[in-house]
């Protein structure tokens, strides 16, 4: 008898450990994929994990330093992270395998929260250049010298679809006689400051170090863009039509239209609901908390931000968070 008692008190503690949705997977230790420390990221998903533990001391949560907007969409795909701070433009590029993931797609990702701050398709041109819009540019096949930053990240990505938006390509602007390279920060600033980049486009939040430091110095006009060519970017890849308001940068004097994405919070499938519903109820129901850890948490609405399609990309709602949304009224 003593035997078979073992035997099952075993089996059933195996049962814990391997079923998903058993109230055992809260133990698990949870790790936010963020940005590199110092971060607008880090920093968020640090008080997105503190905000969890008050509200659920029991779940063990943490903000990692690894490994950016698309870095940890593939490394949940892998398995290798549970949790992570993502972009809604990039969730609906890896579940619909489009853009930076043509090399298939990645189901298993799931989300929780979205529109948690406002992120920017920055567009810059050197002051003097006479570039009024990038629209112009394809129109007209103006020579330029087009600058961004390495390939393989949402900000090169995303300069991309705006030239696509706007009819021409990267080989086009090589064509035309100009120039296109993909480097760092530091080599974009210097080369707009001594004329050799006309064009630098780039993710933007408003106070980013580099379009400030430009803006500031007079070295660059920032421009937005015709409604038709926001609207091709948000109806093939997911940004939204987004307005960065006059005044966000010196010498910026009127409102204008970019395109734009927000972070969401993404899990993947294996999460069990008790906790994704946790997780999805203490972001939700904190936001002076979020704002008083971040600023970029100022631009986030929860009862018209956080489950609306557009801000997730489109993937799947979590089951954990689609019973919290369903209990508050937000989804039938």
């Amino acid at each position: 008898m003593k035997r078979k008692l073992v035997f099952a008190l075993v089996l059933a503690a195996l049962l814990v450990s391997i079923v998903p949705g058993i109230s055992a997977a809260s133990d698990e230790e949870l790790k936010i994929g963020s940005n590199k420390v110092g971060s607008t990221w880090y920093v968020q998903a640090a008080v997105i994990a503190d905000v969890v533990r008050k509200a659920y001391p029991e779940l063990k949560i943490d903000a990692s330093p690894i490994a950016g907007g698309i870095g940890n969409i593939k490394l949940m795909g892998q398995g290798k992270m549970n949790i992570a701070m993502t972009m809604g433009n990039n969730i609906k590029w890896a579940y619909e395998g489009t853009s930076l993931f043509a090399d298939g797609p990645v189901k298993n990702i799931r989300a929780l929260i979205g529109g948690l701050d406002q992120f920017y398709v920055g567009i810059a041109a050197r002051s003097g250049s006479g570039i009024k819009s990038v629209e112009e540019i394809g129109k007209n096949k103006v020579k330029i010298g087009l600058m961004t930053v390495q390939r393989g990240t949402t900000g090169e990505a995303s300069a991309d679809q705006v030239l696509e938006a706007c009819g021409f390509t990267y080989d086009d602007v090589k064509a035309w006689g100009g120039s296109v390279d993909h480097t760092d920060f530091e080599a974009i600033a210097n080369a707009i400051r001594d004329g050799r980049c006309d064009l630098f486009i780039q993710s933007l939040s408003q106070g980013h170090p580099t379009f400030t430091e430009l803006a500031v110095t007079g070295k660059i006009d920032l421009l937005g863009m015709d409604e038709k060519s926001v609207e091709f970017l948000r109806d093939k890849y997911g940004y939204t039509l987004s307005i960065l308001p006059a005044g966000s940068f010196k010498g910026q004097d009127e409102d204008l239209l970019l395109p734009g994405y927000r972070s969401c919070l993404t899990v993947t499938d294996r999460m069990d609901d008790e906790t994704a519903y946790k997780i999805t109820k203490a972001v939700y129901e904190n936001k002076e908390a979020l704002v008083q850890g971040h600023v970029a948490f100022s631009a986030f609405n929860p009862e018209k931000d956080a489950c609306d399609p557009v801000n997730l990309g489109g993937i799947p709602l979590h089951p954990g968070a689609i019973k919290f949304y369903q209990e508050i009224g937000l989804l039938k």
